[in-house]
């Protein structure tokens, strides 16, 4: 009977000593392992949370803003309409109308477009010049990097002048009329001819060279 209880006493021992060293481990796993409803209950929910992007919009009247932009400059706005109606989770905008009445300088560096949205709301654009950045809404939020560089034209076709070349001429860049090239008067030929003229006449009246005291050689 002591050599059986012997023996159950060290079949307990080792099942203690087995469930020690695994059940921490075994633990620790389930842990680590995510349960995978849980990870689709987590991403159902984010869905739910994110709003709807807006990808398309209309854009009227915007040929209008080439007076102030170029063509780079206004389909960079018209690319941060989408991403600032979105930031605002107003995605049921379809289209933005521009409004050039309603333009305005509120000070020396910026300028304040209006539009009209498809929801007959307006929205403000400030249009920063010395930095050349887009701002939307009263309070002003600036989508992506400010001072965004824009490719300068170029015209060829134009001559190239030297800084001295522009003070001579007139404003505008072009004289308005072409002075006629003078020619510089031969002076030294007439008084030669003169000299020449004058000898021959005292050489031809020897009575009067005797005249005026002057000895005439034969």
């Amino acid at each position: 009977m002591s050599r059986l209880k012997l023996i159950l006493s060290i079949l307990l021992m080792l099942f203690l000593l087995l469930v020690a060293i695994f059940l921490p481990s075994k633990l620790r796993e389930q842990k680590e392992t995510p349960d995978p409803e849980a990870q689709g209950e987590a991403a159902t929910q984010e869905e739910t949370t994110q709003p709807e992007e807006l990808t398309e919009m209309d854009f009227l009247s915007f040929e209008e803003l080439s007076q102030f932009f170029s063509s780079a400059q206004t389909a960079s706005l018209k690319e941060q309409f989408p991403l600032y109606l979105t930031l605002i989770g107003r995605t049921d905008i379809t289209s933005a109308e521009y409004l050039p009445d309603e333009t305005g300088y509120p000070d020396t560096t910026s300028v304040e477009l209006h539009f009209l949205l498809s929801d007959d709301s307006t929205l403000p654009v400030f249009y920063d010049t010395m930095t050349g950045a887009f701002s939307f809404g009263e309070e002003r939020t600036v989508l992506g990097t400010s001072g965004q560089t824009y490719e300068k034209t170029v015209d060829d076709t134009l001559p190239s002048v030297s800084s001295s070349e522009v003070e001579q001429r007139q404003e505008g860049g072009y004289a308005d009329v072409t002075a006629p090239a003078e020619s510089a008067p031969d002076t030294g030929t007439e008084e030669t001819g003169t000299t020449q003229s004058g000898a021959s006449e005292n050489a031809a009246d020897p009575v009067q060279n005797t005249q005026t005291g002057e000895e005439v050689l034969p």
